[in-house]
Formats: structure tokens, C-alpha cells, sequence
């Protein structure tokens, strides 16, 4: 998702999702109902497959892509916040004003 950012905002967005992505530090990781449906090892497993995701175009923010894993489709996003968790964050380049939140969710069970 592209905000009105100068590069090096874009640059600084682009380290914090992928810091919270790769280390699930920096902000908040949370998972969807149906990945709490799914036996805790594929889920842990899912989380190390979304930790080494690279998938990215080069016009992208980091904050969002999909995966296949153990026969699911696992889509995943970054919102941005305010630092208290309401509304959206005005400046998603600065971490002491924007609360991250990774959400990981199964989006459906391909093996027939």
C-alpha cells in the first residue's frame, strides 16, 4: 500500500515492516481465528514461512503478501496505527507514532 512518503520515509517504512516482520518485533503480531483452528506446529511453522517471505514488488511497502504452507493459503498485512492503537497513524515512518500490527490470516485449505 503506497502512502505519501518521500523515498527516505518509504526507505523507513519499508525497515520497520520488515524488522516486524522478520523478528515480529516492533509493533504487534496477532492471528485470525482460523489460524487458531490449525495445529500449533503448522501455525508456528507458518509464522518461520512468513518470517523468510520476500516476495516484493518493487513499489511496495512490505506490509502485505501471501504464501502457501502444509496444503493452506496464508495472507498476511501491516496496518499502520496511531500509538494508542485508534485510528491511523499520520506518519507510518515514525515508530514512536505509529503502532504496527502484523495480522496473519488462513485464507483457505487447498488440498481437496
Amino acid at each position: 500500500m503506497i502512502h505519501d512518503a518521500t523515498v527516505q520515509e518509504r526507505a523507513r517504512i519499508i525497515e520497520l515492516n520488515d524488522r516486524l516482520r522478520t523478528t515480529f518485533a516492533g509493533g504487534r503480531v496477532q492471528l485470525r481465528v482460523g489460524t487458531h483452528c490449525l495445529d500449533p506446529q503448522i501455525c508456528g511453522r507458518a509464522l518461520y514461512a512468513l518470517s523468510k517471505y520476500n516476495r516484493f514488488t518493487p513499489d511496495d511497502e512490505h506490509d502485505f503478501g501471501y504464501f502457501s504452507f502444509a496444503g493452506f493459503q496464508f495472507e498476511w498485512q501491516i496496518e499502520y496505527r496511531g500509538a494508542d492503537g485508534r485510528a491511523r497513524s499520520q506518519n507510518p515512518a515514525d515508530p514512536n507514532g505509529t503502532l504496527r500490527i502484523l495480522t496473519l490470516y488462513v485464507v483457505s485449505d487447498i488440498l481437496p
